[in-house]
């Protein structure tokens, strides 16, 4: 995938994009574990420029190039740790696609909604009912319905959902299960 989107330090300060690999490959398991504080694997230390680089560059992504922030959220949420990952990947980034994109990218959210109950607990930590589409929200609700959520806020689509919330046991079982 073509990286067609740039965040301000790479647009303006010149610096290597943190959401590619050394050969110009998109890596967007890179840019989630940097986002979500996940040490790599090779036990270097990411510092704390390097996270605010990656949300800078996840939220440009969110707002210009849906088509890889779609492929991003679902790669960040296979690296999804905690119930924590999943809130800041679904109130942050997933909220900002489905305000701007909503309407573009809300049939792919929906088949890996049909596939992975990953994805349908990811979905129902979004809050942004007032400025996202109505019809975006109602496929959003209806892509959440059958569980698992994250919780049962009037607020989320899974409002009053009490009967499908995941006990810690639940959220630990569903996020080690990888989605491919």
């Amino acid at each position: 995938m073509n990286r067609t989107w740039s965040c301000f330090d790479c647009r303006f300060d010149g610096a290597e994009p943190v959401c590619v690999t050394a050969d110009g490959t998109f890596d967007p398991q890179r840019l989630a574990r940097m986002l979500l504080k996940i040490p790599p694997a090779d036990g270097t230390r990411e510092e704390k420029s390097d996270r605010m680089r990656a949300y800078d560059c996840v939220d440009e992504m969110m707002q210009t190039a849906p088509e890889a922030a779609v492929t991003f959220i679902l790669a960040a949420l296979d690296e999804c740790r905690t119930g924590a990952h999943v809130a800041l990947l679904g109130a942050g980034a997933l909220e900002t696609l489905l305000k701007m994109h909503g309407p573009q990218v809300i049939g792919v959210l929906e088949n890996a909604a049909r596939k992975h109950a990953k994805v349908r607990y990811l979905l129902s930590a979004t809050w942004g009912q007032s400025s996202i589409s109505p019809a975006v929200w109602e496929r959003l609700v209806a892509a959440v319905k059958p569980g698992p959520v994250m919780d049962a806020d009037c607020r989320t689509p899974a409002a009053g959902m009490t009967d499908k919330v995941l006990d810690a046991a639940g959220l630990a079982k569903l996020l080690s299960e990888p989605m491919h």
